[in-house]
């Protein structure tokens, strides 16, 4: 039996889903289901490695343990799967649900490490790990990187996922160096992707960051460049 914690992250705001209460109680469900590090389960008489992340998912003892009907499982799964939020891979026997990005969101040796050093216009919690400074997954940077991400999905459904970690240290520069305001930050991406020219080309935070100035200009004319 899984104790301990887990962590939500805050786009479940952002994305609507805490609206779509089925969604949002079989997405709680699936994360305190994962199993946090490698694990040996037994099925009948087969041992099945689960890696953090996953675990045995069926939509029967789904439906009992969260309250949900079994048809209302099946459609919140399809959406995550949909959505790219999770896999799953199934045998004549059981099924194997897996968190995607599991590590990113999940992590538990992250610790979190407030930073004395930050600057007055970047309160953000950041951590360490073996001295190398990474993002809180529930920080401005990270949240903004995914939502970039999932914007561009809005166009591109093919899009490969990126280094969200990598995305947001680019946002990190635009709201500490260059003292971007994220809510600003956040209505240049959601404009961005809807112009007919700019959602083809701004498909990374560092193509953001480079043509911000002219994004926020273009915007402001309420036309294409």
């Amino acid at each position: 039996m899984n104790i301990g914690w887990i962590k939500l992250y805050r786009q479940l705001i952002t994305n609507d889903w805490l609206k779509n209460k089925n969604v949002c109680i079989f997405w709680i469900y699936c994360l305190l289901k994962a199993v946090h590090e490698p694990t040996k389960a037994i099925i009948g008489f087969q041992e099945v490695n689960l890696e953090p992340g996953q675990f045995i998912f069926g939509r029967r003892k789904a439906a009992e343990e969260t309250g949900l009907s079994e048809r209302e499982i099946r459609t919140s799964q399809g959406f995550c799967k949909k959505a790219g939020n999770l896999t799953i891979k199934t045998t004549n026997k059981f099924s194997i649900l897996s968190i995607v990005n599991w590590d990113t969101y999940q992590n538990p040796k992250i610790e979190n490490d407030q930073q004395n050093d930050q600057q007055v216009t970047s309160k953000r919690p950041h951590t360490r790990i073996k001295n190398k400074r990474i993002y809180c997954p529930e920080s401005a940077e990270l949240d903004l990187a995914s939502f970039l991400f999932q914007e561009i999905l809005k166009n591109k459904p093919d899009f490969k996922e990126p280094n969200l970690q990598a995305w947001a240290k680019e946002i990190d520069l635009m709201i500490r160096k260059e003292l971007r305001d994220p809510t600003r930050i956040r209505q240049v991406i959601q404009w961005a992707q809807k112009d007919s020219f700019w959602h083809k080309n701004i498909l990374s935070t560092a193509k953001l960051r480079a043509q911000f100035d002219r994004l926020e200009m273009a915007m402001g004319k309420g036309s294409s460049w």
